[in-house]
């Protein structure tokens, strides 16, 4: 094609014309190649990638070995019907039960997190022969209707599409940072797990089919529960035979310093849904479980269908990312660089006072950012000003979606997605001296953002 722009802005106006862009895809520049954890956008300037794609590109930007094991699939076969079975999708399958704990054994292939969420939820029902489910508030497991319908979060998600499904019923969440059950800093009365309880017993048959969760809320700004809360939460479902679905599209295959982010927790779920980190960058998620329950739900009539269901390219593809993830000892590097990246981050959560709390686990990280200390009002403003400077010299962090900062319910569906919180979740074969050189840029945003809280606070009184 002749006479295609050759500027961010001259790409931005053409896609104007042609796609349908909504607010989440407002970045200022259009990529043009990557390589490990850095990109390149149409006008040669470089990027530190620390979201890692869409939270996909595990190993980095176009990884050779990836690359290779991709295009060597796609010279053979790429896609087939689903009435068949490829090889390569019996051996990702049998890789997934070599590395989950016992007893997940039994996987079903498809492209996205919110397929595998809603192929979990008819799996579930169908099992159970239960129709209710319960899930977390502030909790997110896709677009779709079916996964919009045990996502917590209401707005936009919600607003002028209709009734969702219905059969699920929604429990707080294990935020401790901003607990509305704890009161003081040591606090920790389980609160929460009670009034899950409690939502259990009054708000549905007694008996759901499930509970869906997050091990780490990091779409809601990296919350991470304490062990107490989910072996409390085990106790509650174990003893109601409700099922428990872990959603691990952010933190499968290695993310977190662990194979799968429940494993720090020293339980096993019933069922685990995975898509970010087992495809790498390919369009690729995963429902697991254990054989009696994948048997028994095809029994009674259970068929999961998707037209690219077990593709030998993505699965093939996917498989070459778990090799090089296991091969590289990469689980062990986002464990041991995490607690480096972590370490940077407590001392900013001492220095500045726009730092409310930096939690995470292995290279799933975040630091809440609020106007102060005491009161600690989430600081919308102040994590835009952050992205915007570590976008504009060379760090690429996830964005602030355009909202209106002064409207109450705008403010409010924000910080139900932890729209105050900068995420960072880098390729987990980043370095130390690349967490530094990352860092270098954040802590300089970090003290204009101080500057201008300090001086809107200053105004305001």
């Amino acid at each position: 094609m002749e006479n295609l722009p050759t500027t961010n802005a001259g790409w931005l106006e053409l896609g104007n014309n042609y796609l349908l862009r909504h607010p989440m895809r407002t970045a200022p520049l259009v990529p043009e190649r990557g390589e490990g954890i850095y990109m390149w956008d149409v006008e040669g300037k470089r990027y530190i990638d620390f979201q890692s794609g869409q939270l996909c590109v595990t190993l980095g930007h176009s990884h050779p070995d990836y690359v290779k094991a991709l295009c060597a699939q796609a010279e053979k076969i790429i896609q087939v019907g689903t009435t068949f079975i490829a090889p390569s999708e019996v051996l990702l399958a049998k890789k997934i039960a070599e590395i989950a704990p016992d007893p997940l054994q039994k996987s079903f292939f498809a492209c996205t997190g919110s397929e595998s969420n809603e192929m979990a939820l008819r799996l579930v029902r169908k099992y159970t022969g239960r129709f209710e489910v319960i899930a977390l508030m502030r909790g997110y497991h896709g677009q779709s209707y079916g996964s919009a319908s045990i996502t917590g979060r209401g707005g936009m998600l919600r607003e002028g599409y209709g009734p969702m499904p219905t059969g699920a019923s929604f429990v707080p969440p294990p935020y401790t940072y901003r607990c509305q059950f704890c009161k003081g800093e040591a606090c920790c009365n389980l609160g929460c797990a009670d009034a899950a309880e409690y939502v259990i017993d009054t708000s549905t048959s007694g008996k759901p089919a499930a509970f869906f969760f997050e091990p780490m809320m990091s779409a809601a700004g990296q919350i991470v529960p304490s062990k107490e809360w989910i072996h409390r939460m085990v106790e509650i479902c174990k003893a109601r035979d409700i099922l428990m679905v872990a959603d691990e599209a952010l933190t499968c295959f290695g993310r977190t310093g662990k194979w799968f982010a429940f494993e720090h927790f020293d339980f096993v779920p019933d069922i685990v849904t995975c898509s970010k980190g087992l495809g790498g960058g390919v369009p690729l998620c995963a429902v697991v479980t254990r054989a009696e329950i994948a048997d028994g739900a095809v029994a009674k009539g259970y068929m999961p269908f998707s037209s690219h269901a077990g593709d030998p390219l993505l699965c093939a593809t996917g498989l070459a990312n778990i090799e090089i993830v296991e091969r590289d000892n990469l689980v062990e590097n986002a464990r041991v660089i995490g607690a480096y990246f972590m370490e940077k981050l407590l001392k900013m959560q001492i220095q500045y006072e726009i730092a409310g709390e930096a939690r995470g686990l292995g290279l799933c990280l975040g630091l809440e950012l609020v106007t102060d200390k005491k009161s600690r009002e989430p600081n919308f403003e102040g994590v835009a000003a952050v992205t915007n400077y570590c976008y504009e010299n060379g760090l690429w962090l996830p964005i602030v979606p355009m909202s209106k900062f002064d409207d109450p319910l705008q403010r409010r569906f924000m910080e139900m997605s932890g729209s105050h919180v900068l995420r960072f979740m880098p390729p987990i074969t980043v370095t130390k001296s690349q967490i530094d050189e990352a860092m270098e840029i954040l802590e300089a945003g970090l003290r204009i953002a101080e500057e201008q809280t300090a001086r809107g606070a200053s105004a305001a009184g």
